[in-house]
């Protein structure tokens, strides 16, 4: 309620109409010119308007104007009410979907980390420790033993064990994996630089390689780490164009937004 009663409508609107009343006696008054003595109003326009100022009076006193009131009160508090739980809900889900969105994007860097050589895993066979302590070791090996230490955490070793296969295999089978795990090795060891030297060379030595799309990834997520965001953009934007609908594409996406600072 904001305060009418009854009596105060009626009141209000009786005098609205008897102000309503007066006018309209004063707009039927004779015309400029007509002879004095001549009605102003006619006793049918009085009863017309009596009518209807009783019919009024009878809406009034059956409180359906003030029940009208009391209800438009009510319908705008409850959508105030209304109106603040939508806002806190918004403001819920808004905080759900940043949370969300941020263990999304740990979860698929780590299976990009992870995806596809998993595979070149094989329980039987032997994984030398340090690849320059058996140099009989075979392609496979020696990629297994330095692949482990990646994946193991001991970036230092990795990095050994990657640059010297590199240099007894430069153009073997794993030689395209195994440089570019080389370059995350740097990364993951905040080397950019030299990051961004091993992964361009993936793409310039193995265009038809499965690595080359990652390779262009963290390519601009490199030049993103060094400051560099027009390279860090055109490469990042390449991925999308190219491997739209993938992984890479959506990692690249939301890397591109980080970019921008949405």
């Amino acid at each position: 309620m904001t305060g009418y009663t009854d009596a105060t409508v009626i009141r209000r609107t009786r005098c609205s109409v008897a102000g309503v009343l007066g006018l309209a006696l004063l707009l039927l008054g004779a015309p400029a010119g007509a002879q004095s003595g001549s009605p102003v109003v006619t006793q049918h326009q009085l009863q017309m308007v009596d009518s209807r100022l009783e019919r009024v009076e009878r809406l009034l006193d059956s409180g359906v104007l003030t029940e009208m009131l009391q209800n438009t009160d009510e319908l705008q508090a409850e959508l105030r009410r209304l109106r603040g739980q939508v806002e806190r809900l918004e403001h819920e889900v808004r905080t759900l979907r940043a949370r969300q969105h941020d263990e999304s994007r740990r979860l698929e860097e780590r299976l990009a980390l992870l995806e596809g050589d998993l595979t070149a895993r094989e329980p039987a066979a032997p994984v030398p420790e340090v690849i320059d302590t058996l140099p009989d070791a075979d392609e496979q090996g020696a990629y297994q033993a330095a692949f482990d230490k990646l994946m193991s955490g001991d970036y230092p070793e990795a990095i050994l064990n990657l640059e010297r296969f590199m240099e007894r295999w430069p153009d073997g089978v794993y030689s395209a994996n195994a440089l570019y795990w080389l370059g995350e090795a740097k990364y993951a060891s905040q080397d950019y630089e030299g990051a961004l030297v091993d992964f361009q060379a993936v793409r310039d030595r193995f265009p038809d390689s499965d690595k080359a799309g990652d390779a262009l990834l963290k390519i601009g997520y490199s030049h993103f780490e060094l400051g560099q965001a027009d390279q860090a953009r055109e490469a990042l934007n390449r991925v999308v164009s190219e491997h739209a609908g993938t992984t890479l594409s959506r990692l690249a996406q939301d890397r591109l937004r980080r970019l921008d600072g949405r």
